[in-house]
């Protein structure tokens, strides 16, 4: 659930998706020589600043060749987006950052016809081929509640070790942070070892999240449970309903959280019932607009999707890149994981 593109990256925000917008999961079982992926990302950006498609399309992966199709589809978007936003003026800001199996390279900077900063980033597999690419602006949702602390005691809502994908405050690091409900979510995977699946990740069971229990991250009623949505394919979301399979939790004092992209056939819980934190609700799957499995979880003011705004989330008690935190809000490319064995 998360800003992101489909064939173009320029479309407005695309609810309840993961943070990869276009991506194809391959492992590597080579020794290669180290990627600079700072120079990588700086390369394919000048080429398609340039409208060197033909080029660029050498750098996909099989899975983004078959998305845009062939690199005359490349080249329209170039085009399109030479159009909208004209050539960068300014360079803002670089980085690199490592998430599980793959890499991203966050670019922000300005362009001549628009006003508000914008992010292009790239993301590479270890051999340093492009899995992903969109454009998004950097600017997010207005919210009266960026100091906000949380009433409830929320807790991880899952066993194990998780990679923090997307979340938190910052719109560099949380795609989702463009839509106002959406301010403060996050998407969460299971990790080991560093990777988040085996083989070539081609097949949702190999995803290590992918029916790993989701548990209620507190204390309260359940407002809403959804069933029934297929879980997709990888990298095919099927857009609605975009939240797929989910569970709505009211912990009181206006507070709701949201639990998406269930397992087909998992929810157990239903609308009324009590629940208590870590009490099993469903499991972790890859329904809605999910290209790959994971959970997104968020926390909003009310119990209505798309009709709230999001609000913080200090989760209480736990690790994150295996030091103890006793209140906080995790970061993207941590493992986290609860302290206590439950």
């Amino acid at each position: 659930m998360a800003t992101t593109l489909k064939l173009s990256p320029f479309n407005a925000v695309m609810r309840f998706c993961a943070l990869f917008s276009i991506l194809t999961l391959a492992a590597v079982t080579f020794a290669q020589a180290p990627v600079n992926f700072m120079q990588a990302g700086r390369e394919d950006t000048k080429l398609f600043d340039d409208g060197k498609a033909t080029d660029l399309w050498l750098h996909f992966s099989p899975h983004m060749r078959e998305t845009f199709s062939n690199s005359d589809v490349i080249l329209g978007m170039h085009l399109q987006f030479a159009g909208e936003y004209g050539p960068e003026t300014e360079l803002l800001d670089e980085k690199v950052t490592t998430l599980g199996e793959f890499t991203v390279y966050q670019r922000e900077v300005m362009f001549q016809k628009v006003t508000t900063p914008m992010t292009i980033e790239w993301t590479f597999n270890s051999k340093g081929t492009v899995v992903g690419f969109y454009v998004r602006t950097t600017v997010p949702a207005a919210s009266q509640f960026l100091d906000y602390k949380d009433r409830a005691a929320l807790r991880l809502p899952f066993k194990g070790n998780w990679l923090v994908l997307s979340g938190g405050s910052n719109i560099l690091e949380n795609r989702h942070a463009v839509a106002p409900d959406q301010r403060f979510a996050y998407d969460i995977l299971a990790v080991k070892r560093h990777k988040t699946f085996s083989g070539d990740g081609s097949r949702p069971e190999q995803h290590f999240c992918f029916g790993k229990a989701i548990l209620a991250p507190g204390a309260g009623t359940v407002v809403e449970a959804k069933d029934g949505t297929p879980d997709n394919p990888i990298n095919a979301p099927f857009a609605s309903p975009p939240e797929g399979n989910h569970v709505i939790i009211d912990h009181g004092n206006s507070e709701y959280s949201v639990l998406a992209h269930l397992k087909l056939g998992s929810v157990r819980v239903k609308a009324g019932e009590k629940v208590a934190p870590g009490q099993k609700i469903g499991q972790c799957g890859n329904s809605g607009n999910s290209p790959t499995p994971h959970l997104h979880f968020h926390l909003q003011n009310t119990p209505v999707l798309f009709k709230a705004e999001g609000l913080p989330i200090q989760f209480h008690n736990y690790l994150a890149d295996n030091r103890f935190i006793d209140s906080g809000e995790p970061a993207r490319g941590q493992i986290i994981r609860n302290k206590q064995k439950k």
